[in-house]
C-alpha cells in the first residue's frame, strides 16, 4: 500500500471520527433549548412528549441565608464554595402528566424540591450518591408551572476535587430512557473492552514470550475500569466506591491504560525498548501510579494530572505507530486508527469539552451522556490489527512450513538415496567375503577372524541402513502392512539364531519361554521381525554380561512378547525419549552404537498393527520391552515347549539358493556400467540354461539388440552415459511389452522411481542388492507369461467373438507388472482372476446357445476386478444380484456390455465414476441393469441398435442385441443421456430359460 493511500485512509478516518460525534451530539440535543430568566424558564414551546430532555441552563435564583435573591447560573463543577441553594420555576403548561429531573453531581450530598415539596434528599450523609439520580413523576401545578429547588448541603471532597454537576428536565419516560441509554452503553463497552483484555491475557499464558500481549491485555483492562467509571458511572451501580477511591480508581486507570498501552506499543513495534529515555519514562509512570494509590487524597490532583500524563504517552503512541505505518507496512495501520479513536475520545471528553468557545449547548451535549462510537471503532480496528496479524502470521507460518517440508522431503530423499546407494556395496562387500569363507579351506584363523569380523561390521550397517530407509517411507506413510495368521515361534527361534554372532565376545545367555500352546496372532511376518530383531538387538546392546530372557503370553485378545535383560538399564528421562527418532539415552555404550531409530520404527509398526511396544527399566538394573500383538480370528492347534536357554535352541536351517526351474532356450541381453554385477548376473542365470549376453555399452547394446533375436532384456537404471529409462523408451519405440520384455535394476526403490520405470515401459523393477531368488522367480514368469500370451494372442482369430482387444491384454499385463514390484499378493490376485478371465472367454462353452448366468457373472467379475486393479479409485463397481435366480443366458452377453461401460463411458471422464450391476425378478422376467454414470451416448449414436448401419465402437452391444432377440424375442433396452450416463436393461423370461436349460443340459 502506497504511503499517499495510508495518509488518506488516516484523514478520512479522522473526518469520519469527528462527524460521527458531531452527528451523535446533534441527534442527542433538543430542537429546542429554552434559557432561564431570572429563575423562569418558559419551556412551553418544548414538545416534551417527543423530544429528547433539555438542560436547565440560565438564571437561577440562588438564596442565602438573608434571603437576599441573586441571580447566576447552576454551578459547573459541585465545590465547597457551591454549596447553597438553587430555584428556577419552568413553565411547561398541560404537555404531559409526569415530569422528571435528572441530576449529576456524585459525592455531595443535595436535595430536590418540587413546588415546594421534598421529593429527593441523600440519604448517606457520609458519601453523597455514587450515581446520577433520577428525580421522575414530577407533576406542574394548576397553573401548568413546576417550581424546583436545589440544595447543596456539602461536597466530599477536598479543595482541588470537583464533580460535575448537570442537571436535565423532561417527561419521566425520556429522562428514564436516556438515563438507561448512557448507563447501558457505557456497561456494554466496558464489557466488550474486558473481553478483550481477557482474550489478550489468555494469549500470554499460551506465549509468555509475547509480553507485549500481557501490556495489552493491562492496558485493555484499565480502559474498561475507566469507560465504567466515567460520565455516568456505571460501576456505581454494582460496585459503590467512596469519593476517595473512585477519584484513585478514575487516576489510576486513565494514567495506566496510557502507560501500558505505551509498553504495548513501544515493546511490539519498536527495538528500543530497553533505551534509557524510555527506561526513564517508564520510572516516571511507574511511580506517578504508585503516587496515586498511596499518596493523601487531598494532594493527588496537584501532581502533574490525567491531561498531562496522557498527553505525553498518546504523543509517543502516535509517532511510534505513525512511523511503523508509513515505513514497515501496513499490518500496523489498523492499530494506529484504534490509537486514533482513543485519542479522540480522551480529547473530546477532557480538552473539547472544557474549550470556552463551544456554545452552551454543544458544551452541555459533550458533557451529558456517554458517547460510545470511538471506542467501539477503537474496539474494531484492535480486532482488525489482530486478525490481520493472525492472518499474515498464518501466511508466513503456511510458507516456512511449506520451506520446511521441502527440505524435509530433501532430507529424507538424500537420506533414502545415499542408503540405498550405500547398501549395494555393503551387501556386494559381505557376500564377497561370505564366498571367501565358504570357499577358501586354507585361510588362516587370523585372516579368517579378521573376515567374520568384516562381516560383522557389515551386518550392523546393514541394520542402520534399513532403519533409514525406513523412517524416511514411514515418514511418507508409504510402509504398507500384509497381514496373516501366523506363529510368533518360528520368528523368535530366527531372531534369536540370526543374532548369535552378537554374543560371540560377551557372557550373555539368552533364554526363551513360552507356554504350552500359544495362539496365532494377525500380522505382517516380515515386520513382527524387524519388531522383535529390534527388541533383542537392543538387549544384547545394552547387557554387557548377564541374560536376556524372552516370555511369551497371551490373554482373551492380544500376545505379549517380553524381552528382559540385565543390562546397564534406563533413567526416568532416557525412558520418555528412547521412542523418539535419534534419541539414544545418555550412556556411555548408547552414544557409541546406533543412531537411535530402531525402536522408533518398532514402536510405530506396533501401532500399525493395533498393538503396542512399551518400555519398563530402572537404571543399573536392567529393562524390560514388551510388544502386544492382535490375536488371529481363526486359531491351529500347536505345541510349543518352553524354557529353552540359547546354548539349547536348534539353529535354524540355513536357507540355500533353490534352483529355480530351468528354461532353456531363452536369450537375455543385459548391461551394466559394473563388470562385477554383469559377472554375477551371468554366472547366476547361465547355471540355470539361460543364454546370456552381458556389454557394459550402450552402443554395443544397441548393436546386439538390432543383430540378434532376445527374449529378455535386463537394464541397469543408473548409467554413465544412458539412463536405463531412456533406453527403455528407445527400446519400446521397437518393441511392444509382450515381444520383449524388460528388467530394470536399480538401487533406487522410491515409489517415483518405480513408477517412471514403468511409465519408460518395464515390464519388471527389482531393487538391488539383488536377491537371486527372486530375481531367477521374476524372470522365469516374464518368459513363462511372453510365452503364454503369444500362444493366447495366436487363438485370438479363431476367438473373436470373446471380445478381448490386445489393448487390454498389454493393459493388463502391465498392471500385473507393476503391482509385482509393489503388491505381490495383489499381483497373485490379478493374476487369478487374470486366468479365470482368459479360462471363461476362451471356454468351449461359448460356443454353446446358453450357459448359467452364474458363469456369466464371473466372467464379469474377473473382468472388473482386473479393470479396478488398472484404474483404482476411478473405478466403483456395486453388485445388487439376487442370488436365488438361477436361469441361462448367451454366452458372453453381459461381459461386452460391460466392458463398454468402462471403456467409453467411465474411462473418458479424468474423474472417473461407478457402474451398477443388477439381477433382479420381476413378475415372470428376470430383468438386469447395467447402469453407469459416465459420459453418456449422443442422441445420434443412440439408434445404431435400431438401424443396420451399426458403428464401430459399438459391435459388441449390436452382436448382443441380436444374439438376445434371436434367443428371447426381446433385445437390448437403452436409456442414455450426455453427462449423466448409460443404464442398459436385459429382460430373459425365466419360463422360456428354464426349458432351455432342461434341453441343454440333456445328454
Amino acid at each position: 500500500m502506497k504511503r499517499s493511500t495510508k495518509l488518506m485512509i488516516i484523514i478520512a478516518f479522522a473526518v469520519v471520527l469527528t462527524l460521527g460525534r458531531m452527528v451523535w451530539y446533534q441527534t442527542q440535543t433538543p430542537d429546542v433549548q429554552p434559557e432561564a430568566a431570572e429563575g423562569q424558564l418558559d419551556a412551553r414551546q418544548v414538545d416534551f412528549s417527543n423530544s429528547h430532555s433539555i438542560a436547565l441552563n440560565g438564571d437561577w435564583k440562588q438564596t442565602s441565608k438573608s434571603d437576599n435573591p441573586l441571580y447566576t447560573e447552576l454551578p459547573k463543577y459541585m465545590q465547597a464554595e457551591a454549596a447553597g441553594t438553587y430555584e428556577m420555576t419552568i413553565q411547561v403548561g398541560e404537555q404531559v402528566d409526569r415530569y422528571a429531573l435528572s441530576v449529576r453531581s456524585l459525592y455531595s450530598n443535595f436535595s430536590v424540591y418540587a413546588n415546594d415539596q421534598l421529593v429527593y434528599q441523600t440519604t448517606d450523609s457520609e458519601k453523597g450518591p455514587a450515581t446520577p439520580v433520577s428525580v421522575t413523576d414530577l407533576r406542574a401545578d394548576e397553573n401548568g408551572q413546576l417550581k424546583i429547588r436545589l440544595t447543596f448541603d456539602e461536597f466530599h471532597g477536598n479543595e482541588r476535587a470537583r464533580s460535575l454537576i448537570n442537571v436535565k428536565f423532561g417527561s419521566s419516560q425520556q429522562i428514564q430512557k436516556e438515563t438507561y441509554q448512557a448507563g447501558l452503553l457505557q456497561f456494554f463497552v466496558g464489557a466488550i473492552i474486558f473481553i478483550h483484555a481477557l482474550y489478550a491475557f489468555v494469549l500470554y499464558l499460551m506465549k509468555p514470550k509475547k509480553i507485549g500481549t500481557l501490556f495489552f491485555s493491562i492496558a485493555a483492562l484499565l480502559a474498561s475500569i475507566a469507560v465504567v467509571t466515567s460520565d455516568y458511572n456505571t460501576l456505581g451501580y454494582v460496585m459503590p466506591l467512596s469519593h476517595e477511591w473512585y477519584v484513585r480508581t478514575v487516576y489510576f486507570s486513565y494514567i495506566g491504560l496510557s502507560f501500558f498501552f505505551l509498553l504495548f506499543v513501544v515493546f511490539t513495534f519498536t527495538k528500543a525498548a530497553s533505551k534509557w529515555p524510555f527506561k526513564i519514562l517508564y520510572f516516571l509512570f511507574t511511580a506517578y501510579l504508585i503516587y496515586i494509590l498511596a499518596a493523601p487524597i487531598e494532594i493527588v490532583r496537584y501532581v502533574i494530572g490525567i491531561a498531562i500524563s496522557l498527553s505525553i504517552a498518546f504523543s509517543i503512541i502516535f509517532l511510534i505507530l505513525f512511523r511503523t505505518v508509513f515505513l514497515s507496512g501496513e499490518r500496523a495501520l489498523p492499530l494506529f486508527l484504534a490509537g486514533a479513536a482513543v485519542v479522540s475520545h480522551v480529547a473530546w471528553t477532557i480538552f473539547v469539552g472544557n474549550l470556552p468557545i463551544l456554545e452552551d449547548t454543544l458544551r452541555a451535549a459533550i458533557k451529558a451522556g456517554f458517547y460510545p462510537f470511538d471506542i467501539t471503532l477503537a474496539l474494531v480496528c484492535f480486532c482488525s490489527f489482530w486478525f490481520l496479524r493472525f492472518f499474515q502470521t498464518e501466511a508466513e507460518n503456511k510458507q516456512y512450513i511449506e520451506e520446511l517440508e521441502t527440505e524435509q522431503k530433501r532430507k529424507d530423499q538424500f537420506l533414502a538415496n545415499t542408503s540405498h546407494e550405500l547398501r549395494t556395496p555393503l551387501h556386494g562387500m559381505m557376500n564377497m567375503v561370505q564366498s571367501v569363507l565358504e570357499q577358501e579351506d586354507k585361510l588362516k584363523n587370523r585372516s579368517r577372524y579378521q573376515l567374520e569380523l568384516i562381516q560383522t561390521i557389515s551386518r550392523k550397517m546393514s541394520y542402520l541402513i534399513n532403519d533409514l530407509i525406513d523412517v524416511t517411507q514411514m515418514k511418507s506413510n508409504k510402509v504398507r502392512l500384509e497381514p496373516a495368521s501366523i506363529s510368533i515361534e518360528p520368528i523368535l527361534v530366527g531372531t534369536v539364531d540370526m543374532l548369535r554372532f552378537m554374543t560371540d565376545e560377551k557372557n550373555v545367555t539368552i533364554h526363551m519361554r513360552m507356554s504350552e500352546s500359544l495362539p496365532y496372532i494377525y500380522a505382517d511376518e516380515h515386520r513382527v521381525t524387524q519388531i522383535v530383531t529390534n527388541m533383542l538387538h537392543n538387549a544384547l546392546k545394552f547387557t554387557p554380561e548377564g541374560s536376556i530372557t524372552i516370555k511369551v503370553s497371551a490373554d482373551e485378545s492380544y500376545l505379549q512378547v517380553k524381552v528382559m535383560d540385565t543390562g546397564i538399564g534406563m533413567d526416568s528421562d532416557t525412558q520418555t525419549r528412547i521412542f523418539l527418532p535419534y534419541e539414544k539415552g545418555n550412556n556411555s555404550i548408547s552414544e557409541s552404537e546406533g543412531i537411535g531409530l530402531g525402536l522408533g520404527i518398532s514402536r510405530q509398526l506396533a501401532e500399525m498393527h493395533g498393538g503396542s511396544l512399551t518400555a519398563e527399566s530402572e537404571l543399573g538394573k536392567g529393562s524390560v520391552f514388551t510388544l502386544s500383538l492382535p490375536l488371529a480370528a481363526e486359531q491351529k492347534d500347536k505345541s510349543i515347549t518352553g524354557n529353552i536357554p540359547f546354548t539349547e535352541v536348534a539353529a535354524a536351517e540355513q536357507l540355500t539358493e533353490q534352483a529355480v526351474p530351468a528354461v532353456s532356450g531363452y536369450r537375455i541381453l543385459a548391461i551394466d556400467d559394473d563388470p562385477v554385477n554383469l559377472m554375477i548376473l551371468k554366472q547366476a542365470l547361465e547355471v540355470d540354461g539361460y543364454h546370456i549376453s552381458t556389454t557394459a555399452s550402450s552402443a554395443d547394446f544397441i548393436q546386439q539388440l538390432d543383430a540378434e533375436k532376445w527374449d529378455l532384456l535386463i537394464i541397469d537404471v543408473m548409467m554413465p552415459e544412458i539412463s536405463g529409462f531412456q533406453l527403455t523408451k528407445t527400446i519400446r519405440s521397437r518393441y511392444n511389452l509382450t515381444e520383449l520384455p524388460v528388467l530394470l535394476l536399480t538401487a533406487r526403490s522410491q515409489p517415483e522411481d518405480v513408477y517412471a520405470g514403468f511409465q519408460a515401459g518395464a515390464n519388471e523393477y527389482v531393487t538391488k542388492p539383488v536377491d537371486m531368488i527372486e530375481m531367477k522367480t521374476r524372470i522365469k514368469s516374464m518368459l513363462e507369461l511372453k510365452g503364454s500370451i503369444e500362444d493366447r494372442l495366436r487363438m485370438e482369430a479363431a476367438w473373436l467373438q470373446a471380445q478381448i482387444h490386445p489393448h487390454f491384454l498389454f493393459n493388463t499385463l502391465n498392471t500385473i507388472a507393476a503391482l509385482s514390484t509393489i503388491d505381490t499378493d495383489r499381483m497373485m490376485r490379478l493374476l487369478q482372476e487374470f486366468g479365470n478371465y482368459l479360462q471363461t472367454s476362451f471356454n468351449g462353452k461359448n460356443l454353446s446357445s446358453t450357459i448359467p448366468i452364474e458363469e456369466e457373472l464371473d466372467l464379469v467379475r474377473s473382468y472388473l476386478y482386473i479393470q479396478k486393479e488398472r484404474f483404482g479409485e476411478r473405478l466403483q463397481v456395486k453388485w445388487d444380484i439376487d442370488r436365488e435366480l438361477q436361469f441361462f443366458i448367451p454366452p458372453l452377453t453381459l461381459q461386452p456390455l460391460v466392458e463398454n461401460a468402462v471403456l467409453h463411458g467411465l474411462q473418458p471422464k479424468e474423474e472417473g465414476g461407478s457402474i451398477l450391476i443388477q439381477l433382479f425378478k420381476k413378475e415372470d422376467n428376470a430383468i438386469i441393469h447395467i447402469k453407469d454414470d459416465g459420459v453418456g451416448i449422443p442422441p445420434d449414436k443412440q439408434r445404431f441398435l435400431n438401424t443396420s448401419e451399426g458403428h464401430t465402437d459399438s459391435i459388441g452391444m449390436i452382436n448382443t442385441h441380436t444374439r438376445l432377440q434371436k434367443l428371447n424375442g426381446c433385445g437390448l433396452l437403452l436409456c442414455s443421456e450426455a453427462g449423466l450416463g448409460t443404464t442398459i436393461q436385459i429382460t430373459v423370461p425365466l419360463t422360456e430359460l428354464t426349458e432351455g436349460k432342461k434341453k441343454t443340459s440333456t445328454p
